[in-house]
């Protein structure tokens, strides 16, 4: 079973608020405001990516596909790194 998912991937790239950050917590991938990994309560959070790390070159929302794509290479490096 994936931790990083294309759903991850597409709430981080479509939250406009802050500054999201794909992080592993605990083994579950999570979206979090940067501002938040200062909380005792993320402490060992693995950053995964930041919203402009993924942006697409045509800006926008990434396709269904691309989403999907994007959330195997991350699930992969995440998993390389033993997340």
């Amino acid at each position: 079973m994936e931790i990083v998912r294309a759903e991850h991937v597409a709430r981080l790239l479509s939250t406009q608020d802050g500054d999201p950050v794909l992080i592993v917590h605990r083994g579950r991938a999570e979206v979090v405001d940067a501002a938040e990994l200062d909380d005792p309560g993320y402490e060992g959070a693995l950053r995964v990516a930041e919203r402009g790390d993924l942006v697409p070159d045509k800006g926008g929302e990434p396709t269904q596909e691309e989403a999907e794509t994007l959330a195997r290479r991350l699930d992969t490096a995440v998993r390389n790194l033993g997340g």
